[in-house]
């Protein structure tokens, strides 16, 4: 297994020539996500509990459809680091290699979304108004919990994206538990790969977000090289 400082250099090489292209997809993926959530918002405007719980649903639904271009992005990025030649339109292969697998497989983290933003919406929209501070602590803590979940699920089901496309033969469940078996041992090691970044993404933002944007395409380019780490001794 490569050390961090050998995939973030191997990612970076293999990005040189493909910037463009690799910041229109990251730039694409960001606006198709908030205009999602941004419409989601003025059909279903969450004033009552109802129609609250109609936005959450839409929400989730909207989340699971992310699951399409999340897929191509991870082809699009998978074929830099394995130098297959990459373009924009790789993209559509998520919607062209099983989405309905890439749909699946956005459950888990969409729930957690969910359980992660939940309690506060309601909180702050419903419960702020003469509650004591025991609610505001459950929800806090519910969200919490939600927060915690996510986070888990993206580090232990971190590869099924890219597992999807070179095993799509495979099951959702399937592809769930190789995903599993791959981070063991090398959740650490990901997880510090991807705080490596905080710092050149807060410089991005704070440059007027431009140079962010390269440096999410660098965190996509080295997630790719992780999973192509994990994989290939022991491909399956």
């Amino acid at each position: 297994m490569k050390t961090s400082s050998e995939l973030r250099f191997f990612s970076l090489q293999k990005l040189n020539g493909f910037y463009g292209p690799a910041v229109a997809i990251t730039v694409t993926v960001l606006l198709i996500n908030l205009a999602f959530s941004y419409f989601v918002e003025i059909i279903v405007q969450p004033s009552t509990i109802l129609s609250y719980a109609a936005y959450e649903v839409v929400c989730f639904l909207a989340n699971l459809l992310l699951g399409v271009l999340v897929s191509g992005q991870a082809y699009f990025f998978m074929n830099i680091v394995y130098a297959k030649g990459a373009h924009f339109a790789d993209l559509s292969a998520g919607w062209k290699e099983h989405p309905e697998k890439a749909i699946l497989l956005r459950i888990p983290f969409a729930l957690a979304g969910t359980l992660a933003t939940a309690p506060v919406n309601v909180y702050v929209l419903f419960l702020k108004e003469g509650q004591d501070r025991n609610v505001l602590f459950v929800c806090l803590l519910l969200a919490t919990a939600g927060l915690a979940i996510e986070v888990i699920l993206e580090i232990v089901y971190a590869q099924v994206m890219y597992l999807l496309h070179d095993f799509p033969e495979r099951s959702v469940p399937d592809l769930f538990r190789a995903s599993a078996r791959l981070m063991d041992g090398h959740k650490k090691q990901y997880v510090l790969l991807m705080l490596s970044y905080l710092p050149l993404l807060f410089a991005g933002v704070m440059l007027f977000f431009i140079p962010a944007l390269f440096v999410l395409s660098q965190l996509n380019a080295v997630q790719a090289a992780f999973y192509q780490a994990l994989v290939n001794p022991r491909r399956e």
